[in-house]
């Protein structure tokens, strides 16, 4: 991967970014940095059920804006130094798409986004919720009211970026996000 670029995959909550972004780095030797393993940590903790409601949805916005600051001084700090690296991030208003250009262009680096999606059924989603919650793994998004809140908001991306379905088939999806990347 070229020196100085921020691999920024986006998506839907449930959408494959974070196994997606884990493969990518293992595959790229670089540092992966998800919102919700680390910025979303930094500020209050996520509520069970945030989306019960609109304080708790108040409050999971407020929470949720500390993390994209924090994710975004670590994208130019990271960019400062030198560092190429992968992050992921729902990015569901183009506000905190700005913010990331912005920072992306203070840490003089280049950026990469590839938009991550799937079928997104009831049945499936449902199914990618339970197996979330099964195996423990992190992301704030642990019920399908949660999801469809989510979606229902969603802005997609104007951004240049590669959109794909990382979980049709996984291998494929990782050779045409690894040819997107070093084109």
């Amino acid at each position: 991967m070229q020196e100085k670029t921020a691999v920024v995959v986006i998506g839907l909550p449930l959408s494959g970014k974070t196994t997606l972004c884990r493969r990518l780095a293992e595959q790229l030797s670089v540092h992966f940095i998800d919102i919700d393993d680390g910025p979303a940590r930094c500020g209050p903790k996520q509520e069970e059920n945030p989306y019960r409601s609109e304080e708790s949805k108040t409050r999971e916005q407020k929470r949720m804006r500390v993390a994209y600051t924090i994710l975004h001084a670590a994208v130019a700090a990271n960019l400062e130094a030198g560092f190429s690296f992968i992050a992921s991030a729902t990015y569901s208003r183009r506000s905190a798409q700005e913010f990331l250009v912005k920072a992306v262009e203070q840490g003089g680096g280049k950026l990469k986004v590839i938009w991550c999606v799937f079928e997104d059924t009831p049945e499936e989603i449902k199914r990618r919720v339970d197996d979330r919650i099964a195996r423990s793994e992190t992301g704030g998004c642990r019920s399908v009211e949660h999801y469809l809140d989510d979606k229902a908001r969603y802005a997609g991306t104007e951004l240049p970026h590669l959109k794909i379905d990382p979980s049709k088939d996984p291998e494929q999806a990782l050779l045409k996000v690894l040819a997107y990347i070093s084109g």
